[in-house]
This record gives C-alpha cells, structure tokens and sequence, in this order.
C-alpha cells in the first residue's frame, strides 16, 4: 500500500480517536425549595403513616375504620358520582377560557368571595404573613401524616399581612350583597384539609379541616391536591372517562393516573412554539400541585435562548406565567394566584424540573426539532409531571358538575380569559 495513504489513514484515526467526547447537557437540580414537602413527608408512605392518613381522611368516623370502611372509602374516590344528581350543577362552562383554569379561578375567588382574589398576584417582593404559625402538634392535636397544623393566632395581624384580605378589610362594598365575609373566616394552607360533596349538595369550603389546629382562629382550610381535585371538578372535568364530575385526589394519585389506560389525565406534549397552557398541572407526588393560569408570549424564555443560542443560561427567572394553588408559599398563603418570578432564586423540585425540560426544548429548537414530544422524555424526575387534562375529549367531560358553596357571589370574575398581570 502507498506510504502517503498509510500515512493519512492513520493520521485520520488518531484526529478522531484524540477527539475530545461530546459534551453532554445537563441540568443541575437545585436543593429543595420553599414548594418541595408541602403536601407531605414523602413520597412512600410507612405502614404507619398510611394509618394515619386513613385516619385523617376518615375524621368523621367515631371509631377506627376497619379495612371495610378503608376499602369502601377509597371506592368512594374512584366512584363515578353521577348517581347522584341533586350534588351538581349542570351549569355549561364558558368557551372563552381553559375550563381547568376557569375552575381554578372560580374557586380561589368563591374562597375569598371577591375577585380580588384574582386581581392581586403574589410576587417576590409580597411579604410573609403574619399572625400564624405551624406545629407537628398543637396539645393533643397532631398534624396528618405528620405534616403540619396551622393556626392564626392572630386574626388581625393574619388580615392587615395579606395581599388580599388587607385589601378587603378596606373595602367598604364588602361583601357584597348575599357574599360572605372571609374576613370571620379567611382561608389558609392547611394540609390534610379535604373536600367532598355534601349530602346538602355542593362542596362546603369554609371550614378548617383537619389541616387547621383546633386552638386557631376561626378559618378556612384547604391543600394543595383537594385545591386542584375540586376546581376540575367544578367544572365537571373528569379524571378518567369512567369517572364522575368530582374526584378527590392526592399528589400521588394524580401523577398514577397519568399512566392509566382511560385516563382524562396525559402528560402534555410540546410543539413548535406550543409549550405551557393556561389549565396545565404541575405536579411532585408526595409534594405539590399547581394549575398554570395564565402565560405570557414566552413563557419558559425558550423563544429568548433559541434566537440567542444561550439554552444552557435558562433559567426560572426567565419564565414568564402564573399559576393558582393552596400552598405554605409566605407563611402558609394556601388559597392564592402567584407570579413564577417568585421561585426565582429558590425554584425548588417543581420549577427545576421545568427548567430541565425548556433547556431540552431550547436545545432541540436550535437543531431545528420542533417535532411534537412528550414533556415525559424531557425530565428525568420520575415523580414530576406536566398534566394536561383532554377537555377537548367529549367522554372526559360530564354533564354535570360540583356546584361550590358561595360560587354565585363571583361569576362576573371568570368574563374575561386568563392572561399574565
């Protein structure tokens, strides 16, 4: 063989045998923020645990539930509610809106009964509340599946710290006429505080719960994964196509039921410029859940770092949407709607995840992939999810929905469609 061909073939092999790895993109998750252990101790619950959880959803029991009443308990969770019809409201939803995010509103405002509910967004600069804390146990008390109680000890400093309440407190038309005053009452993050249909009808929400110490003031309890199970179901937004209008569920169930077959409850999908939407959940089991609001023209600044070539410097200060929940976000704000700049330098489990899975975006946009891909294959956290509900699926959708208590008071606040403030 020629020396010159020798030569360059072996030159050629060791130019590409001597060429530095390709460098693989990673997405550094940040320690735990103020979102992450929210919902609960963890994701797997011990033997002991898991009694105590029955037994705090099982309040009303006199006794302690026998595996019977477990069992029938559960049942009743994953029951299809349409036997039932004096519990709902056949009230159609409005078109103009995402109806997952049109429940959402329309609960945060009916806890408050006022839309400045809505109007007033939490942001970095809000500060925390005061007048209540958080204990394991208050006396004999203790918190569900050991999470913790809340309490307000202090009904006015709790009142004057809140971006909401203090406004109302200064409202001389509140409440309106047939509304409520939340002042006696004002809702607060209180984990293990469950909804449910009464045999009244409705869903009653002002009540502490077994999230809200009994030595509180008077207050309205709520968690984060009772928050998202009762504004789907207001309007009557199945959880699978076998199920009724209301379904109550926990973190960990929700991130289940996007693995099951019937499920209304997939993974969102992105394509093109189609990321986030207003009505999509994200979820950690075992920690929190938050339904999307409202997005801004780029709301995970992929659009921004594509054009740039800057993909890797995304981060959660370049997000642009907002998000409704009941979470111990300020001191305990449970019920409230909160710009994602306030993550910003504490992003936690949640919004690093969501951060992973734009710089993946970012990354495939530049290469020209704008393909549509499932957000699943975009994160490598198995217990976060990006849920979108199929409202668009007429067998995910029921006739009927849970009628909230005190709803009438705020349907002027749900005329116009969700956007970032």
């Amino acid at each position: 063989m020629n020396r010159n061909i020798l030569i360059f073939i072996f030159t050629l092999g060791f130019t590409f045998s001597c060429k530095p790895p390709e460098v693989t993109q990673k997405v550094h998750l940040q320690k735990l923020g103020q979102n992450d252990k929210i919902e609960g101790p963890g994701e797997e619950l011990k033997e002991e645990d898991w009694i105590n959880e029955m037994s705090g959803l099982s309040k009303d029991y006199s006794t302690f539930p026998s595996s019977e009443d477990i069992k029938n308990r559960i049942n009743s969770y994953v029951t299809s509610s349409d036997g039932c019809p004096q519990y709902y409201d056949n009230t159609n939803p409005n078109k103009s809106m995402n109806p997952a995010a049109k429940g959402a509103r329309m609960l945060l405002a009916t806890m408050f009964q006022s839309c400045a509910a809505i109007d007033n967004v939490i942001g970095p600069s809000t500060p925390n509340l005061k007048g209540v804390d958080s204990a394991r146990s208050y006396g004999k008390q203790k918190g569900v599946s050991g999470g913790k109680l809340r309490r307000i000890y202090s009904s006015k400093s709790y009142i004057n710290s809140h971006i909401v309440l203090s406004k109302l407190a200064k409202d001389p038309n509140y409440p309106a006429k047939g509304c409520k005053s939340m002042l006696d009452k004002p809702p607060v993050y209180g984990y293990g505080s469950r909804t449910g249909v009464s045999k009244s009808g409705g869903v009653k929400l002002f009540k502490g719960g077994s999230g809200v110490a009994k030595t509180s003031s008077p207050a309205s309890g709520i968690d984060c994964s009772a928050f998202i199970s009762t504004a789907l179901g207001s309007q009557g937004l199945k959880v699978t196509t076998a199920a009724g209008p209301f379904t109550s569920n926990t973190t960990r169930s929700f991130h289940a039921l996007t693995k099951q077959k019937n499920s209304c409850l997939k993974k969102a999908s992105f394509e093109g410029d189609e990321t986030i939407k207003a009505g999509d959940m994200l979820n950690v089991a075992g920690s929190h859940i938050v339904m999307i609001d409202g997005v801004g023209a780029d709301p995970l600044g992929i659009n921004k770092h594509a054009t740039a070539g800057t993909c890797n410097s995304i981060n959660v200060a370049d997000f642009d949407f907002t998000f409704i929940h009941s979470g111990a976000l300020k001191n305990s704000y449970g019920p409230s709607r909160v710009h994602i700049s306030t993550y910003a330098n504490g992003p936690g489990t949640m919004f690093n995840s969501l951060r992973q899975i734009a710089l993946k975006t970012c990354l495939s946009k530049v290469k020209g992939k704008t393909g549509k891909v499932s957000t699943a294959s975009l994160t490598t956290n198995s217990r976060f999810s990006l849920i979108r509900h199929q409202s668009d699926k007429p067998s995910c959708r029921s006739k009927k929905r849970v009628k909230l208590e005190g709803e009438s008071c705020v349907k002027q606040c749900l005329e116009q469609e969700g956007q970032t403030t």
